[in-house]
């Protein structure tokens, strides 16, 4: 691990010393890469760890009960036991406790449904006031997002922001945001997705190798990256995206 760093730091830092720049592509326009400026609409919900969630009966008020996904990603279900949950929507988790409830008590129905989503956050942190994990009660633009974290220091490097997002086959992807110009109003201002990480890194001293070495260590904490499911991860340098993959 330690040594694959080593290698990616070198190869940038050879390749650009007269400057300190990240390996990161910036965020392409609106045209090219649509979701990161669009309000996003989730075509179903799937369930996040920490989500509170109500199975209910109509018929059979005995099976009615109110469950939390676990650590685990599991749920406790009265007569079946554990259940593997994290990743399915709330009719894919009905129809698998309808079957075999049925099996049990006879006839019956099961609808479930989330009374509290634990999954839809972002965090900000570097040079912000408030380093914060953000609940998104709606949609939330990085602006928006920087200006709820007290705003950035002077210090902060407001023209290379970095935009960490997760993708559907399990890697992260990083990508740098000019925040300066959507002050200015030079550019679209960008519409955040649950679980994406923004870190504001300091000018002059944000060097590559420090944002390598710091990126696992310490600019997101253990109860985020758990939460988001970030451990364990290896850093690769793709072009042109650099990834983290699980």
């Amino acid at each position: 691990m330690r040594s694959e760093l080593t290698l990616i730091v070198a190869s940038v830092l050879v390749a650009g010393c007269a400057t300190a720049t990240y390996p990161v592509p910036a965020l392409p326009p609106p045209a090219e890469a649509p979701t990161y400026y669009a309000p996003q609409i989730e075509p179903e919900y799937r369930f996040q760890i920490g989500d509170a969630l109500s199975i209910r009966s109509y018929y059979d008020a005995q099976l009615n009960q109110d469950v939390v996904v676990r650590g685990d990603g599991r749920i406790s279900v009265l007569l079946l036991g554990d259940m593997l949950v994290v990743g399915m929507t709330p009719d894919e988790l009905g129809t698998k406790i309808r079957d075999p409830y049925r099996r049990l008590v006879g006839t019956t129905d099961v609808t479930v449904s989330v009374t509290r989503s634990a999954g839809t956050s972002v965090y900000l942190n570097g040079e912000v006031k408030l380093p914060s994990l953000l609940p998104m009660d709606g949609n939330l633009t990085l602006l928006q997002a920087v200006a709820r974290a007290g705003g950035t220091l002077t210090s902060a490097d407001t023209a290379s922001v970095l935009l960490i997002r997760g993708r559907e086959d399990g890697t992260l992807t990083v990508r740098k945001v000019d925040l300066e110009k959507i002050l200015r109003n030079e550019a679209p201002d960008v519409y955040l997705q649950r679980h994406d990480v923004v870190y504001v890194p300091k000018s002059e001293i944000a060097q590559v190798g420090q944002f390598v070495d710091q990126y696992i260590n310490a600019i997101v904490p253990h109860f985020v990256q758990f939460q988001f499911g970030w451990f364990n991860n290896r850093i690769t340098n793709r072009n042109p995206t650099v990834q983290l993959i699980p």
